[in-house]
């Protein structure tokens, strides 16, 4: 207990530590990551002042499913259909493009990395490398979101930056979501048949969607309340967030009892609720005011969770190189595989170099699974990547996409289009 309270203490003087000196940051160079979250949580893990010892990270790691489910929910309500198909169809294209190109040639090199020198088998090496992957896709859509605010940029390829990172973003924790489950891991009652990877993919998705559902009529009754309830919008809040709670720790605990990916799960819950409950914009103002301290727990407990012995070093650093190719071919496929010349744009993976938490969480997601092949390996991965992007990416969008960074007074000129393109 006096560890815990230790830890605790210091994660408040840590948390305004690293808050005063890369406020700095985001005020001087456009920082929007979370970095010093990940490397506070390194520093009160195991492997760091050891306050919290690997028990005590156990023991926290259905905390943890819980961040990941609200993170999942945050995100799947943003897959409103109508929103959706008001985007241009071009854009769309681009970003699956982008996207499809991006994972193939992260999870290709990452696959002979881990079978040619690391010596895996070629069976053994499948899911950590659609893992990472999925890591190299994800970005971060709220900071691209940000920045596009924050910059004032005049680049008419703006919105087409911000779908395809969010493109990113969902197709990052599907393929994640459909790898883990096809290729479970877990194992099943003794005398019942194991599921095929099909029948788990199709379990997965209807734990995912039946939660939404039964959510969607428990809110059915709130939603109609909180319409009646607009002077007293903080009574209401406070209902719509112990509903949405009991939902997220249901479906998140669901997943990680069939040992399946509670952040794709409930991804399916926030696309349920997204498209059809009553309250949707009350959920979705809720869910991005409590976004930022459920990224703080994220990333704290998964850099608590980093170990000193994951694997080679220099397969972490071979992992942020794999990143950066990827999402470098990824962007150049996609900026030029539209016939729409406005849209040509060969740099678009440098407008995306951005990690943000997302991959952290799917590294974490994917090291609570237990029996995961180098689940340690791969979150050591994941973290340097975001941390080593965070530095550079937001800065990198703004000097590409023009615009000005907070603090600074020149503003950067945009990379000219083709003359075909003008």
């Amino acid at each position: 207990m006096s560890s815990l309270l230790a830890a605790l203490g210091i994660l408040a003087g840590g948390y305004l530590l690293t808050y005063l000196v890369f406020d700095r940051l985001r005020r001087k160079f456009g920082y929007v990551g979370g970095a010093e979250y990940v490397l506070l949580g390194a520093f009160l893990g195991p492997a760091g002042s050891g306050l919290l010892d690997p028990a005590a990270v156990r023991d926290l790691a259905p905390v943890a499913s819980v961040a990941l489910g609200w993170l999942g929910v945050l995100l799947g309500t943003r897959m409103r259909l109508r929103d959706w198909v008001d985007r241009p169809a071009e854009h769309l294209g681009v970003a699956m493009a982008e996207a499809g190109t991006t994972w193939v040639v992260a999870g290709g090199a990452s696959w002979l990395l881990l079978h040619h020198l690391l010596g895996w088998t070629g069976t053994q090496a499948v899911l950590p490398s659609l893992t990472l992957a999925a890591i190299a896709v994800a970005g971060a859509p709220q900071a691209i979101e940000a920045l596009a605010s924050r910059s004032a940029g005049t680049h008419p390829l703006w919105p087409l930056v911000r779908t395809v990172s969010l493109v990113d973003a969902v197709f990052g924790v599907v393929a994640f979501g459909v790898a883990t489950a096809a290729l479970h891991l877990g194992t099943v009652q003794t005398g019942v048949r194991p599921p095929t990877a099909t029948e788990w993919v199709a379990i997965n998705v209807a734990v995912g969607l039946a939660s939404g559902v039964l959510f969607h009529l428990f809110l059915g009754p709130a939603a109609r309340g909180l319409e009646h309830q607009v002077e007293q919008a903080d009574a209401g809040d406070a209902r719509l967030f112990i509903s949405l709670a009991g939902a997220i720790i249901i479906a998140a605990g669901a997943a990680y009892w069939l040992d399946l990916s509670p952040l794709f799960t409930t991804f399916l819950l926030g696309a349920v609720l997204g498209n059809s409950a009553q309250a949707h914009q009350r959920l979705e103002q809720l869910l991005a005011r409590t976004a930022q301290p459920v990224y703080l727990v994220l990333l704290i407990f998964a850099g608590a969770a980093w170990s000193r012995a994951a694997g080679p070093i220099w397969f972490w650093f071979a992992f942020v190189a794999i990143r950066l190719l990827a999402r470098l071919i990824g962007g150049r496929v996609g900026g030029t595989a539209t016939a729409d010349q406005a849209l040509h744009s060969p740099w678009l993976g440098r407008a995306l170099l951005t990690q943000g938490g997302l991959g952290a969480a799917i590294a974490l997601d994917y090291a609570q699974n237990p029996g995961a092949p180098g689940s340690a390996l791969v979150l050591a991965a994941a973290l340097l990547s975001v941390l080593l992007f965070d530095w550079v990416g937001a800065r990198e969008t703004v000097v590409i996409l023009g615009g000005r960074l907070s603090g600074e007074q020149r503003v950067v000129e945009p990379p000219a289009l083709p003359e075909e393109g003008r």
